[in-house]
């Protein structure tokens, strides 16, 4: 050890060798600290995908091994628009005969003649060139399968339980949540799914600012080591002008899921915050302002929210459609009735969707596209709240009014079986990334 500060007095003079030893051992350690979560992590930085060795699920048993054996010669066939499967068979140079003696074989949900576009069907011929099964794959984990023999057809269901590997991801919003999400290496769709989760709680055009954080729990699904597709948002936590909302998904024994903050609380309000997916509010809830296209002062009695033309519109709320039809300067409108004093309204539609007046509607479904019919000067969707006859501001009201849900006494012990280890493990990541950052910054 002498002769080594001895040299590096020599090579980094006017530095003391045992200074630069000192610096060289704290950069390695706060190295072996950026690296110590766990082993098999995908990123070292706190705003990289981390997987929880801990809280990895891989399923022990398989219902049944989907993936043809190699006794098969499997020829594949894309349901392209028009087609049936009798054109598949014909491509096939098969017989009628034997479609016909399949179809006959089909009963109840076990079919294999229902066919979508975008489907793969997989003839699978055996040694002889003989038709053995004919598969129609509905997802990587189900399949409905029709088995020939001597006897004729069988039709059954093949399902395959994913293996689920759990990760989490975090990052600090610098811009926009979209940035954030896309950097900590989410994909678009659990990017939407966090802010489906927190937009009840979170006005994510006004309410986020630079700083804000979140920390996400979710699954990825694979068959045989290989990725299939991310799963659901098992946990999060986001953390909004310093102030922190939990969130676990959690499956009641009636079986609804819902997410939940940790006394079981639901995030889910009787109403979304916005009814669309929108780039901006292009005009607030005013009392007083000049109309752009009758330059006259009025009321704006709502608020726009500026979309593309065909962007869906949803429900805000569960409720019975009243009226759908022109109305006036709103052009193609819905108007939607939700309990005995509260209406919504939404107005300048494109089209419509397929729910009529007097049907109900889930909060969530699409009742229209967003367009820019009546006197509009561009496409946006202009939303009305109504409580007891009154126009309010729906950006404001919606704090005030009951959430959907909260689990009952008879639910929280089983709750929070399920919360207490995936809000541990945000805890864990918290705090982790909370000691290499002070670590880091420290002098």
């Amino acid at each position: 050890m002498r002769n080594l500060i001895n040299r590096l007095d020599a090579i980094c003079h006017p530095f003391p060798g045992t200074h630069v030893l000192g610096v060289v051992g704290s950069l390695l350690f706060i190295g072996a600290l950026a690296a110590w979560p766990a082993i098999g992590e995908t990123g070292d930085r706190p705003d990289k995908t981390m997987p929880i060795p801990t809280l990895s699920m891989f399923t022990e048993a398989m219902r049944e091994r989907i993936a043809p054996t190699n006794r098969f010669d499997v020829r594949t066939e894309r349901v392209r628009d028009g087609d049936s499967l009798s054109r598949l068979f014909n491509r096939q140079n098969l017989k009628p005969q034997l479609l016909h003696s399949l179809t006959q074989s089909e009963t109840g949900e076990d079919r294999v003649s229902q066919l979508k576009v975008g489907q793969t069907v997989e003839f699978r011929y055996n040694t002889d060139s003989e038709l053995a099964e004919l598969a129609v794959i509905q997802s990587p984990f189900h399949q409905t399968v029709a088995i020939h023999s001597d006897d004729g057809w069988t039709i059954e269901q093949r399902h395959r339980e994913p293996e689920i590997y759990i990760e989490q991801a975090q990052a600090t919003i610098d811009s926009s949540l979209f940035l954030a999400g896309a950097r900590a290496g989410l994909p678009d769709n659990l990017i939407m799914e966090l802010a489906d989760i927190y937009g009840h709680v979170i006005d994510f055009v006004y309410e986020i600012r630079q700083g804000d954080r979140f920390i996400v729990t979710f699954e990825k699904r694979y068959l045989d080591g290989e990725f299939i597709e991310y799963g659901n948002i098992l946990a999060a936590e986001f953390v909004n002008s310093g102030e922190s909302f939990l969130a676990v998904r959690y499956t009641d024994s009636q079986g609804d899921t819902g997410y939940y903050d940790e006394n079981g609380v639901s995030l889910r309000k009787a109403f979304l915050r916005a009814p669309l997916n929108f780039r901006r509010i292009s005009s607030n809830f005013k009392l007083a302002r000049k109309h752009p296209i009758l330059g006259k002062m009025r009321a704006h009695k709502g608020t726009d929210y500026a979309a593309s033309s065909g962007t869906p519109i949803y429900a805000a709320g569960d409720g019975k459609i009243t009226f759908r039809g022109t109305k006036g300067g709103y052009g193609r409108t819905v108007i939607i009735k939700h309990g005995n004093s509260i209406e919504t309204r939404y107005a300048h539609l494109s089209r419509y969707g397929k729910y009529k007046p007097g049907q109900k509607v889930k909060q969530g479904q699409v009742i229209g596209y967003v367009g820019m019919s009546g006197l509009a000067t561009g496409p946006h969707l202009h939303y009305e709240f109504i409580v007891s006859g009154v126009h309010r501001n729906p950006r404001t009201i919606l704090d005030k009014l009951p959430k959907a849900k909260t689990l009952p006494k008879a639910e929280i012990a089983r709750f929070e079986r399920t919360a207490e280890p995936l809000i541990a493990s945000l805890g864990a990541q918290r705090s982790r990334a909370e000691l290499a950052f002070q670590n880091v910054t420290q002098p």
